[in-house]
């Protein structure tokens, strides 16, 4: 169907690499003894460095949760994280049982960064969960179609954002609640949302282009429904004015068809990227 190929797009990614960026300063996360040396090496721009030191960590016969989940947010900042996954997959496996939601938080987005949603479900906390985590669980229940678990978002980023002042808070909850309405075609909802976000830069390629594909579906629903109403026309025309003016009805038709199928054809393309 067309809103699931306008829901997929190559944005969804590259927000969430824009995510991992914003938050990458942010102690809800991370605390500030643990990123100082691999932050440090990013932010003097020595990736070499930074990734010797990511390396020497996850190799490490007793890896700690802290530093494992420092390990992989600042993967997440660089080039080709996929490249890494053997070696975060092994760390992980070494982390002391029981492996808490603070390791199944950096599971949970390493997954969804590499492109690989199935897996990523299977990261989900099971207790507490950050908003951050949130916006990410959101976008992997509507990449899998799994709407079921969506709705479980819904009432915890509902919550947040109701409670939040916090503008970077806010549209991140807003996105999540607002591509979830999209999905499920409660279109009011996610443009109202939409609409009111804070203008946050992280967000802005999902707030806007989500507005215009609202008001494309909603297009390509009425020419749905104008054809529809043709269709029915040819079936039951006016017989007097056939009588009167023989073949005109037939031509009025065939003429708003034609039009309204010129009008679909180009929304398609729209909404496809044809």
């Amino acid at each position: 169907m067309v809103w699931k190929i306008l829901y997929r797009s190559d944005s969804i990614c590259l927000t969430h690499c824009a995510i991992i960026l914003s938050m990458a300063t942010r102690t809800d996360i991370r605390s500030e003894q643990q990123i100082n040396e691999i932050d440090g090496y990013l932010e003097l721009g020595m990736q070499e460095e930074a990734l010797a030191r990511i390396r020497a960590a996850l190799n490490e016969t007793f890896i700690s949760t802290e530093d494992f989940d420092t390990c992989v947010y600042a993967l997440l900042q660089m080039e080709k994280p996929e490249v890494w996954r053997k070696a975060v997959e092994d760390a992980y496996g070494r982390l002391e049982h029981p492996r808490g939601d603070r390791a199944r938080s950096a599971m949970l987005n390493y997954y969804f960064s590499v492109g690989e949603p199935s897996k990523a479900f299977r990261f989900f906390p099971r207790r507490s969960t950050k908003f951050f985590d949130a916006w990410t669980m959101m976008q992997v229940c509507l990449e899998l179609d799994r709407l079921d678990e969506a709705k479980k978002v819904v009432r915890y980023c509902s919550g947040v954002l109701a409670a939040t002042e916090d503008d970077f808070t806010r549209a991140s909850m807003i996105d999540a609640l607002a591509s979830y309405y999209s999905r499920t075609g409660n279109w009011d909802a996610a443009l109202k949302l939409w609409e009111e976000a804070p203008d946050e830069p992280t967000f802005q390629r999902q707030r806007l282009c989500g507005i215009v594909k609202i008001h494309l579906m909603r297009a390509s629903e009425a020419t749905t429904t104008g054809l529809a109403k043709v269709a029915a026309a040819q079936q039951d025309f006016d017989l007097g004015t056939e009588i009167q003016m023989p073949g005109n009805t037939a031509a009025l038709n065939d003429d708003t068809e034609r039009e309204l199928k010129d009008w679909e054809r180009e929304i398609e393309r729209l909404m496809t990227g044809g």
